[in-house]
């Protein structure tokens, strides 16, 4: 009898799902890393304090390795996508890593902690 053995040779990829809330925020920050140097990253903050959501707002992600920001991120219904950034022969974000990220708004700023939900 004989034994066949399949074996995937698709892609070795990683998908992190980080996410944090702070009083007036919620984000959600994917991370796709395609490689052992190599990865996507793309996010959505929204707002959801009391009162009506600002058009814009600013951020700052910090990692362990690297960091990112966006300015005049605009936000339709209380919510914005702050883009994709994709990265090859870089230092990837780790699973168990904790993401720092600053929003500021109409002259106020909040911090979060975004944790990996995997």
């Amino acid at each position: 009898m004989t034994l066949l053995l399949l074996t995937s040779c698709g892609n070795d990829t990683d998908r992190y799902n980080f996410t944090g809330s702070s009083d007036n925020w919620d984000m959600n920050y994917v991370v796709n890393v395609t490689g052992v140097d190599s990865q996507e990253k793309s996010g959505t903050v929204t707002y959801t304090g009391e009162g009506q959501a600002p058009e814009t707002v600013d951020y700052k992600i910090t990692t362990s390795s690297a960091g990112s920001d966006g300015t005049g991120v605009g936000l339709e219904n209380g919510a914005g996508n702050i883009g994709t950034v994709t990265c090859g022969g870089c230092a990837v974000i780790q699973k168990d890593e904790n993401i720092q990220v600053e929003i500021s708004w109409n002259g106020q700023t909040e911090e979060l902690v975004l944790t990996n939900e995997n």
